[in-house]
């Protein structure tokens, strides 16, 4: 068995709308939306639940229940002097989403297909900072997003 690693796998797009409630896009609606993988340093979209006590006087083990689960996004892009993608489609207040494909798209020429298998995250864009400038490294940004409704995290494209 081997081990994936994220670079030359992984493809990550923007795409204003999902038509979807379900949040299930299309391979059109990705296709159409804007590629930001080679622009991309980290990525970090993560899922995180919590659980509720619920002791009883009748046991000295306590149980408790699944709670409540909270979503948080951050990433961060290269800059680029010539197509400055990532910067000019993510300022501050952008509302959209992220659509994640771990293993890439199976379409011609890497394109998204039906059945393709994504994560879908909603975001509104909360900050976009430029990074410290330092000598002789490529200069970087970052966003911060919040999510606003449940992410679909095993989404097949239509």
């Amino acid at each position: 068995m081997a081990r994936l690693i994220p670079n030359e796998n992984t493809q990550v797009f923007f795409v204003p709308t999902v038509a979807s409630e379900e949040l299930i896009p299309t391979a059109s609606e990705v296709n159409d939306g804007t590629e930001l993988t080679e622009f991309l340093i980290t990525l970090d979209a993560s899922t995180t639940g919590n659980t509720v006590p619920t002791p009883s006087f009748a046991s000295l083990f306590e149980t408790s229940i699944s709670g409540t689960v909270t979503a948080t996004f951050t990433a961060e892009f290269y800059r680029d002097d010539e197509d400055d993608t990532a910067w000019t489609t993510l300022p501050r207040a952008t509302r959209g989403y992220f659509v994640i494909s771990r293993f890439g798209f199976s379409g011609a020429e890497g394109a998204a297909a039906a059945t393709d298998i994504v994560e879908v995250w909603p975001v509104l864009v909360t900050a976009r900072s430029a990074m410290s400038l330092t000598n002789n490294e490529v200069q970087r940004f970052g966003i911060e997003a919040a999510v606003p409704e449940e992410p679909n995290e095993d989404a097949p494209l239509t």
